[in-house]
């Protein structure tokens, strides 16, 4: 159905190809008329304020008298108001368009970069969900997704780095704060930084250091999170104000309440180094990595001896699931050393985290 409101044959004036718009009526001066035709065009147009303008100086044009132009008045101030109507929800609507922009601005962790991706990584944000790609910015709400055989990373403007790798889902709570779903995470924290919260399914940590350091933490089978201090000291604390420190190496389960932190056990750093995803798999290294070896060494030293097995899961505070690792496994690590175009070690950092067999690839 065709509308007349916004056209000339509702205001009584000819349309615009009219021939007899060359000899408009003494009744309707042409100045009027093309007024007129100007406030339609700028209706159908959107450009309501506009349009007031024109019906305005249209009404200006057109003489009280005779009396058939009265009706065509009349016309003509409906058409203003319908306008002022118009413009005044166009208005509207571009407040709300600019409070949504800024709610947006406002929900992107200023100074948080995507800087190295592999894999398939997806990222869902209000509902939608796209491919994670370097330079992209990251938003509080936002999902990340990493699939097998895939890894992110991340660095803020202080320096912190954010890093995950396979089959791991996580989401920002926060600035500071993440909720890991499943699978492993590094962070990386900067001298003097305020605290990280990590929340795993059933129990959450905030992680805080006097100094820069590394920890890397996954999501155990009872829904707590294993974590393992890998640069220098680093104190773990749990929402009830219970605290431990983990020196370089040392690994600690955060269980779920009532439990609390397990008791801590010294891992071979060294080995960490050189086989965890999360710090091998990418292809820039951290740029911390002079620090881990260093804390490598001097844990080397503390222990005064080299382990020959992995801590696993757990499911209790004096419960773990220890790897012993065999000849043929250390065989295979030192062919790995001998080829460093292989990234992954004998066995991937993930899978020790979350007790799997490393020959199920």
């Amino acid at each position: 159905m065709t509308c007349f409101a916004t056209g000339d044959a509702f205001f009584g004036f000819p349309a615009p190809r009219d021939d007899r718009l060359a000899t408009a009526p003494s009744k309707e001066p042409e100045t009027a008329t093309i007024h007129v035709r100007r406030a339609v065009r700028l209706y159908q147009e959107e450009r309501y304020e506009e349009a007031v303008v024109a019906v305005e100086a249209a009404l200006a044009e057109l003489p009280d008298a005779p009396a058939a132009n009265a009706d065509r008045r009349e016309k003509l101030l409906s058409m203003m108001r319908l306008a002022k109507a118009k413009a005044l929800v166009a208005g509207y609507r571009d407040q709300l368009d600019e409070v949504k922009d800024e709610a947006m601005r406002r929900k992107v962790i200023e100074g948080l970069v995507v800087t190295q991706v592999y894999g398939t990584v997806w990222q869902g944000e209000n509902g939608e969900r796209r491919k994670t790609s370097t330079g992209g910015n990251v938003s509080v709400g936002s999902t990340f997704y990493v699939r097998k055989e895939s890894g992110l990373e991340m660095i803020s403007e202080d320096g912190g780095m954010i890093r995950s790798v396979e089959s791991s889902v996580f989401s920002f709570m926060g600035d500071r704060s993440i909720r890991l779903n499943e699978g492993s995470i590094l962070i990386h924290l900067t001298k003097d930084a305020q605290a990280f919260r990590v929340d795993g399914p059933l129990v959450g940590v905030n992680l805080r250091s006097d100094k820069a350091s590394t920890a890397l933490l996954s999501v155990t089978t009872s829904g707590g999170l294993k974590i393992i201090s890998n640069e220098r000291d680093l104190l773990a604390g749990l929402s009830n104000e219970v605290q431990i420190k983990l020196r370089p190496g040392e690994l600690a389960f955060a269980l779920p309440e009532p439990q609390g932190f397990s008791r801590k056990m010294d891992v071979e750093l060294s080995t960490i180094l050189m086989t965890a995803d999360l710090l091998t798999g990418f292809e820039e290294p951290v740029p911390f990595s002079r620090s881990l070896r260093l804390a490598a060494a001097m844990q080397a030293r503390r222990i005064k001896g080299r382990f020959r097995a992995v801590v696993g899961d757990v499911r209790t505070d004096d419960k773990f699931q220890v790897k012993v690792i065999d000849e043929d496994e250390e065989e295979e690590k030192e062919e790995t050393d001998a080829k460093p175009e292989k990234k992954r070690g004998f066995f991937r950092f993930f899978r020790g985290l979350g007790g799997r067999d490393r020959d199920k690839r």
